[in-house]
């Protein structure tokens, strides 16, 4: 009975497969010339792994079983390619044979580097109408050109359009002929793909790409094909020899060059069966040379004059012997310099950020800021002159010394250590008897009206378990100037300082900011990626990256609005004036860019009163945007 079972099943088996699989063979095939000797072979047939492929290439070389094989000629001439197509089943027995004759020519004449090349695509009216374009790399006015549509019908134009009787399976071949002197050996090339051409097709194949921000060498590429479903079938070719199946992949390059890459789509129904639908495009791409390594690190010292303390020099300590370098100087006071070296006097005393920036290259620029004292520094305010700051000793990590931020000796200083003992000293040092975390305070007083305290946290003895610590960060807009971001940094421990790297990714220029939380103006629309470089509370080193895009810099017509009442509490009015009667649009956003109120008014020509109800909203600040016509204007306001 077993055995009776077993029987049933495979002859089910077998007129499973005779009535569900391919049983016709297709030995046609295509061409196309890697160079002027080496030719790969495509054949019509390539989606059934129960097909056996024989190729004779002509020249007594050995046959070839690989699918799409690539053979290399060793001599010009002409030769008379078969291949054969064997279709069999699961277990082995023949469907169907056929063989198929192409005659090929080789002939090599130095210099000649034509690449014969072109796609197509449908027209939109006419889906039987196939627009052709000769992709064929260098081209030439005087060059001859011929195209044979695989039905009998040809041209001579360079990108011609055809229009087949009926839907099918054709084989076009472009050839190209190079204009060459008498009595030479010409330039000839030619190529054919199997163009599918059929009336109940809908999709557009088509693709986009973009070089890796860290490697220019290294393309991704996105599949747009619309419609594309999960089964159908995808063949890129990345003009180097080398093809995916993958719906989106991404492909490195060993070389810079230009390079023809195409996409195949054929459709498939929900079985998985092959559809008479298949469309395919080709997309020249270019690999640029990858940039020289930018091993450029900028810096700089200063001193001052010794008879005038306003007057500071600055020295450019920048690692580069290039005697075209770009130097730009900012001194923090709203003035500039160019020089290599600066010298720079300030009108006033007090604390300036001053930046280096060096460019040697398009792609390598670096700069460093850093803040320097000038003249006779003012004391703090009274609610900011307790700041200080803490070294861990590298012999004890119990030990720490403490300086303040403000050091006067007529000022009075009183330290609380956290575990019961303080100091008097304006600089003072402390060793903890035990390990532990201590919150360390320090009260600074002038007078009896000016006088604060700040506390911080310290770690003594060993640092934290690095592998709990967490960074990120998040950033808004500026309504106003949507270039404009403040960035905010987040960890699971507290941070001690902050690096942040921000890299635009078409060009790779690079700026670094080193502050906590920093704002920054960027100044074009594009994808930068930003980094953020952490070190906590404990000594650990933590980076996180992310992406931002600017999709807009600030509106070159914005004005400034005067809000009134300014506080508001239950109304808030603006006044617009309009040369010519113009619709009004009035929206109120919160700090966090939501928006909360809006309201619309026809307005005429002369002053308009745009008056809006706020008495729902939230005590705070708020920002109202009016607009009209090509006119943007911004006020703020508070509510009370």
């Amino acid at each position: 009975m077993k055995k009776f079972i077993t029987l049933v099943g495979l002859i089910f088996t077998v007129f499973f497969f005779k009535s569900n699989a391919q049983t016709t063979c297709n030995a046609e095939f295509a061409f196309q010339f890697i160079n002027g000797n080496t030719v790969t072979f495509t054949p019509a047939m390539t989606d059934s792994v129960l097909t056996q492929h024989i190729w004779n290439f002509g020249d007594a070389s050995p046959v070839s079983n690989q699918v799409v094989p690539t053979h290399s000629y060793a001599a010009n001439g002409t030769y008379s390619v078969v291949h054969t197509v064997v279709l069999r089943t699961p277990n082995g027995t023949p469907v169907c044979t056929q063989s198929f004759t192409r005659v090929i020519v080789i002939q090599q004449a130095p210099p000649c580097n034509l690449v014969v090349d072109f796609s197509w695509m449908p027209a939109t009216a006419n889906p039987l109408t196939i627009v052709f374009q000769n992709l064929s790399t260098p081209l030439a006015a005087t060059d001859s050109v011929l195209w044979s549509f695989g039905d009998g019908s040809s041209s001579l134009d360079v990108n011609p359009m055809h229009t087949y009787t009926n839907a099918g399976s054709y084989t076009v071949c472009l050839r190209v002929k190079k204009l060459t002197t008498p009595g030479t050996t010409p330039c000839v090339r030619e190529i054919c793909k199997t163009v599918i051409v059929q009336t109940d097709c809908n999709m557009v194949a088509n693709f986009i790409w973009h070089p890796d921000s860290l490697n220019a060498q290294k393309i991704w590429f996105t599949n747009t094909t619309v419609p594309l479903g999960a089964t159908d079938s995808i063949r890129w070719t990345f003009g180097d020899g080398t093809s995916s199946n993958v719906v989106h992949p991404n492909h490195t390059y060993t070389q810079p060059g230009t390079y023809t890459v195409c996409l195949r789509v054929q459709k498939r129904n929900n079985a998985g069966t092959p559809i008479n639908c298949v469309r395919e495009i080709c997309h020249t791409i270019v690999i640029a040379p990858p940039p020289p390594a930018c091993n450029l690190v900028v810096n700089y010292s200063w001193h001052a004059d010794s008879l005038n303390n306003r007057k500071i020099y600055f020295t450019n300590l920048t690692n580069t012997t290039s005697t075209s370098a770009i130097v730009t100087w900012t001194f923090g006071d709203g003035t500039a310099a160019n020089t290599w070296n600066a010298i720079h006097e300030y009108a006033q005393p007090g604390r300036y950020l001053v930046c280096l920036k060096v460019q040697t290259s398009n792609t390598c620029v670096r700069m460093i800021c850093d803040s320097i004292v000038v003249g006779a520094t003012p004391p703090p305010p009274c609610n900011n002159q307790s700041n200080f700051d803490f070294i861990r000793s590298t012999a004890n990590s119990q030990t720490f010394a403490f300086f303040p931020a403000y050091q006067s000796n007529a000022a009075q200083y009183t330290w609380t250590f956290g575990d019961g003992t303080g100091s008097t000293n304006m600089l003072t040092n402390h060793t903890y008897a035990q390990a532990g975390m201590y919150n360390v305070c320090l009260t600074v007083w002038r007078n009896a009206n000016c006088a604060s305290t700040t506390c911080r946290t310290v770690q003594a003895g060993p640092t934290n378990n690095c592998d709990t610590a967490h960074v990120n960060y998040t950033f808004t807009r500026d309504v106003v100037m949507p270039n404009k971001v403040f960035f905010t940094a987040h960890s699971t421990m507290a941070l001690i300082d902050q690096t942040w790297t921000i890299t635009r990714v078409s060009n790779n220029q690079t700026i670094i900011l080193h502050q906590n939380n920093p704002m920054y103006i960027f100044a074009d629309t594009g994808y930068y990626r930003v980094c953020l470089r952490a070190v906590t509370v404990g000594g650990c080193v933590k980076e996180y990256c992310n992406y931002i895009r600017i999709e807009q810099i600030a509106p070159p017509n914005a004005c400034v609005l005067q809000p009134y009442p300014n506080p508001a509490t239950a109304m808030v009015n603006v006044n617009v004036n309009l040369s010519v009667p113009e619709t009004i649009t009035a929206k109120v956003y919160n700090t966090l860019n939501i928006l909360v109120a809006e309201r619309q008014i026809a307005g005429v020509a002369g002053n308009n009163v745009v008056s809006i109800n706020i008495g729902t909203l939230p005590l705070g600040a708020y920002i109202i945007r009016v607009t009209h016509g090509n006119a943007v204007c911004y006020g703020t306001f508070q509510k009370m």
